[in-house]
């Protein structure tokens, strides 16, 4: 079963997602390793991660000296406690579990959006190419925070800052990692399209029922649209992982 380019596995619920969606990364991983000196992981937060997250962080045999990670958006609000963070969240659930060569993280408190954007593209071209790429779906469509009307399939720019998406918005207020923020903020920092599919090696996890909608949307969309940012997944040679809750009736 494919959306296009991309391979479609369905699992029984977000724990047997986590786990197929970690041993494949993980395979990968190693087989990356054994080739090379160093690779480079980029990765998301939010509720569509936490099973593939804990999961990744019990896979043994990884030399995680060797890996080099970056997490792939945040909020941008001085406001905010760090702990409901998109980067405290994967901090908490596999960095200091597996402690990698190095990770790097979006500045949330950044004083200048626009310099902080400008720094966080630096540290990543100048890291050499990235290996794999680890990211869900949002409610909205969006990969990361490139949100539809903000999205550019040929943007120059590897990061950017952007307006947070209404529909985002109320998914993330309902996000349990994120439930405790009295307002979601309206600014974000993201990696964009080009910078994300950099990565030759590409991994999609969208469980859970409410992502069943855009994932109906999505598969009703057959060529990619800026309207749809997780419509460019089509043209791309990747896995995307649903599970039986998120996963349109049509296709169970």
């Amino acid at each position: 079963m494919h959306y296009g380019k991309t391979a479609i596995v369905i699992c029984e619920d977000e724990f047997d997602l986590g786990y197929k969606a970690a041993a494949a990364v993980a395979n990968k991983m190693r087989e990356l390793l054994g080739r090379q000196e160093e690779i480079r992981l980029i990765l998301a937060a939010g509720e569509s991660q936490i099973t593939f997250l804990d999961a990744l962080a019990e896979q043994s045999d990884i030399d995680w000296g060797r890996v080099v990670c970056f997490n792939m958006d945040d909020f941008l609000d001085p406001s905010i406690p760090e702990e409901l963070t998109c980067g405290y969240q994967v901090r908490r659930q596999l960095y200091y579990k597996v402690r990698p060569r190095n990770f790097h993280l979006v500045r949330f408190n950044a004083p200048d959006a626009d310099e902080e954007a400008h720094r966080f593209e630096r540290v990543l071209r100048s890291a050499g190419p990235i290996d794999i790429l680890c990211q869900g779906i949002g409610t909205s469509g969006h990969l990361a925070f490139n949100e539809p009307g903000q999205t550019d399939f040929q943007d120059t720019a590897w990061v950017k800052v952007v307006d947070i998406a209404e529909q985002s918005k109320k998914q993330l207020s309902l996000d349990p990692n994120f439930r405790a923020l009295a307002r979601i903020p309206d600014k974000g920092i993201t990696m964009t399209i080009p910078a994300m599919l950099s990565a030759p090696h590409v991994y999609t996890m969208v469980p859970l029922a409410l992502k069943r909608n855009i994932l109906t949307r999505l598969f009703e969309t057959p060529a990619p649209t800026e309207a749809l940012p997780a419509s460019i997944l089509s043209t791309v040679e990747s896995t995307l992982f649903l599970d039986r809750n998120s996963c349109p009736r049509q296709l169970l």
